[in-house]
């Protein structure tokens, strides 16, 4: 047998067990996991969540996503809260001369519910209260607070407020496929929160893994 042989035979051997580790399969359903960061209304906040979705064809699926932002903070005003979306995206994967990359854009959209404290109380120096509404300190009504007092505190006081509005989401990212149908990858999304009270608007840069079954 020549070297020459030999070599193709070692290479179609390598070829064919190379691909099953690393290839991902073109139809089918996915699952995935992701841990984020939420850049945005002047604060970074930490976000987490998962999908579960399914591919029509090698380059075109949707997925069902939740996305939870445990402890949320806007503007810095120290307010509490944390915020839950459910979003479905529709998926598009490009061609890739590589079987173990798979680049992809994603958007859609949802609902996303955010609470926070309630209320605001303003103490002036003499320990005196006030109640205000929570609109005093976000953004697009920030000139109310140049009608408060000199030497007035503002504090987060009473219940939590819930806003529940319309999500809309686009991004896009990149899996590198470690084994079978296991892969990680960046990805980065902007979504749009419509609020009652105020409009949000964030950027996730998250890390995440899936696995297409």
């Amino acid at each position: 047998m020549s070297y020459g042989f030999r070599l193709l035979i070692l290479s179609l051997i390598a070829h064919g067990v190379a691909a099953p580790l690393f290839a991902q399969g073109d139809t089918g359903a996915r699952v995935s996991g992701f841990y984020a960061g939420a850049l945005g209304e002047g604060e970074t906040n930490i976000a987490a969540g998962g999908s579960v979705g399914y591919r029509f064809t090698p380059r075109m699926g949707f997925d069902f996503e939740v996305l939870a932002l445990p402890d949320l903070e806007l503007d810095g005003s120290g307010l509490e809260g944390r915020g839950v979306a459910f979003l479905t995206n529709f998926v598009t994967e490009f061609p890739s001369p590589a079987t173990w990359l798979s680049p992809y854009v994603q958007g859609g959209g949802g609902v996303a519910n955010i609470s926070r404290s309630s209320n605001l109380a303003l103490l002036d120096r003499d320990d005196r209260r006030m109640p205000v509404p929570v609109p005093v300190l976000f953004r697009g009504r920030q000139g109310q607070e140049q009608n408060l007092r000199a030497n007035t505190a503002v504090l987060p006081v009473g219940a939590r407020r819930s806003d529940t509005s319309l999500a809309l989401s686009v991004g896009g990212g990149v899996d590198f496929a470690i084994w079978r149908g296991l892969a990680i990858g960046p990805n980065i999304s902007y979504m749009k929160l419509f609020g009652g009270i105020q409009d949000l608007d964030l950027t996730r840069i998250e890390a995440r893994a899936s696995y297409r079954f």
